[in-house]
């Protein structure tokens, strides 16, 4: 059975229950269809996926509605519990969520840096004494990190975003008692922008190590020393 034969039964075989709305039948369907997309992307044939999970008659009888198979007393202690639980992971959240913000501002400090340094605007003085041929290259250094750290601002984001979906459907398991698919840890990416993510990323890392190497060897043979800092009194 392929991944169409497999979701065509599952939504017959869900119609015929006729216990789910619309809504809550679409969900379960595009849960499965996300199943798909993330087995597929491990390697698995449409054949192997669908060997390995339920019939999607055995499927649909699972998708009664919860009232029917566990108590009001069961599921208030399971949400109980889970909130509780949810406390600790609020913070490591935030914490995610923070991570996310700082690499971005990073970003964006490394870019205005690099802007300022190839221009020569010396924002509040902030930049020390420095002559421009090296100031031009490490600012090209600086539009690499930039780069470099752009990318992985939009990593981090993605990947919270997944942990986060990850998360919330552990809890629905839980307190619902159903057997919703899994989800990959993993964000869902297609080849060709995982592909082109990873090219900037390289692109970025090379500019900025080569480029700062390059303005550091500058600064070396202008100053005539391998300490310039010293030379052009930076920390004065």
């Amino acid at each position: 059975m392929n991944k169409k034969e497999f979701l065509d039964t599952l939504k017959k075989e869900l119609k015929n229950n006729n216990i789910l709305d619309e809504d809550e039948l679409n969900d379960i369907l595009l849960q499965y269809e996300e199943h798909f997309y993330y087995k597929l992307e491990e390697g698995y044939s449409e054949e192997e996926i669908t060997k390995k999970l339920a019939s999607p008659i055995d499927i649909a009888k699972e998708y009664i509605r919860p009232s029917k198979q566990i108590n009001k007393y069961e599921k208030a202690t399971k949400i109980f519990g889970i909130t509780m639980l949810s406390i600790p992971v609020l913070f490591i959240y935030v914490f995610m969520l923070a991570s996310v913000i700082v690499v971005g501002a990073f970003s964006v400090v490394s870019l205005t840096t690099g802007f300022c340094l190839i221009t020569s605007l010396n924002i509040a003085n902030l930049i020390p004494s420095i002559p421009y041929l090296p100031s031009l290259v490490l600012g090209i250094a600086c539009f690499g990190l930039a780069i470099l750290s752009a990318t992985g601002t939009i990593y981090l984001a993605l990947y919270v975003k997944q942990w986060t979906k990850v998360y919330l459907r552990w809890c629905k398991n839980v307190i619902l008692n159903n057997t919703y698919p899994s989800i990959s840890k993993h964000p869902k990416l297609s080849k060709k922008f995982a592909s082109k993510i990873k090219l900037i990323s390289v692109i970025g890392l090379v500019v900025f190590v080569g480029a700062f190497i390059v303005g550091y060897f500058i600064m070396c043979l202008m100053a005539k020393s391998f300490e310039p800092w010293h030379i052009w009194n930076w920390f004065v």
